[in-house]
């Protein structure tokens, strides 16, 4: 059985604006709660969940970190989060990505041959990620294995994000095709013993 990766940004979708939007949606929705919070303090914790993995799942260090360098527990910041993705001002954010429609394409024709993974860098909950998913058209059930935030233990480019994808699907590195447009964080995959192909 062959298995094929698909990355999101730059891959199945095109960034209009998303990133730069998104920390100011944030940023104003935790206001309005009387929370302050700066990009530099989420991508502080989002290199951190990257580089320090320590068994746990990206969300538990995640928000472990931010309480680290706040004075708010994790939990808390786990619900402000979700509150936020749950929230109709993160829909607003479709406007900022566009499909890529010949990779979705490609996607609809690797259907027929084997299973398909969203191997989108789990930065993000299941929700968000549904949510962006929707934006170009696409829904959980295009794919086998969706990796999100709350089942993974590592991030790109770290190989053992790709042997973890491996091991939740029961498939050997040398099955899997991961199609992305970085050759730094998709193409990690190689080490594995994973093919990469380069989509831009």
């Amino acid at each position: 059985m062959k298995v094929f990766l698909f990355d999101y940004d730059g891959t199945l979708a095109k960034d209009n604006g998303f990133a730069e939007e998104y920390f100011k949606h944030l940023t104003s929705f935790f206001k309005e709660k009387d929370v302050l919070i700066s990009p530099n303090l989420i991508l502080d914790c989002v290199e951190e969940i990257t580089k320090k993995p320590d068994g746990t799942t990206n969300l538990e260090r995640y928000m472990k970190c931010l309480e680290s360098k706040t004075k708010r527990k994790a939990e808390e910041w786990k619900d402000l989060f979700m509150d936020f993705y749950r929230s109709d001002l993160f829909d607003t954010l479709r406007n900022t990505v566009r499909p890529f429609r010949e990779t979705l394409d490609l996607l609809s024709e690797k259907k027929k041959e084997g299973k398909i993974v969203l191997a989108t860098n789990p930065v993000f909950p299941r929700i968000a990620i549904t949510k962006r998913l929707n934006w170009i058209g696409l829904s959980e059930k295009d794919f086998h294995l969706i990796t999100d935030m709350e089942s993974f233990h590592f991030c790109k480019p770290d190989p053992r994000y790709y042997l973890e994808i491996c091991e939740k699907i029961g498939v050997l590195p040398e099955d899997c095709v991961m199609y992305g447009d970085d050759e730094v964080n998709d193409g990690a995959c190689e080490k594995t013993g994973m093919k990469f192909i380069k989509v831009r």
